[in-house]
């Protein structure tokens, strides 16, 4: 008899986690996308604007990332893990956001 929990699985915790973390981090990447695009909404500097679009899309993308794999984990892999693309574009939309904060400080 297996005694073991349901949380302590390697493939449930994935799915627990990877679906929640995803739904929490969309819901604060996805607001902030649509206020940087949002025409009614007015950020004074352009870079406050970008600021806040990239680091929307830094997020959003961690919750992609981490919904694919709560996706992959509950096929049992057979819809794969996420590659290395959508690493590197949350990597680069946060490197944006910093530049963007860095450039709102200096001027």
């Amino acid at each position: 008899m297996d005694t073991r929990s349901i949380a302590t699985m390697a493939r449930n915790r994935r799915i627990t986690w990877g679906g929640g973390g995803g739904i929490g981090l969309a819901l604060i990447g996805l607001p902030l996308v649509f206020i940087a695009v949002w025409p009614g909404v007015d950020h004074s500097p352009w870079d406050v604007n970008t600021m806040i679009l990239a680091f929307g899309v830094a997020v959003s993308t961690l919750s992609y990332i981490a919904v694919r794999i709560a996706v992959a984990a509950a096929t049992d892999d057979r819809v794969g893990p996420p590659t290395r693309r959508p690493w590197l574009v949350a990597g680069g939309a946060l490197a944006i956001s910093v530049l963007c904060l860095l450039i709102a400080f200096v001027s």
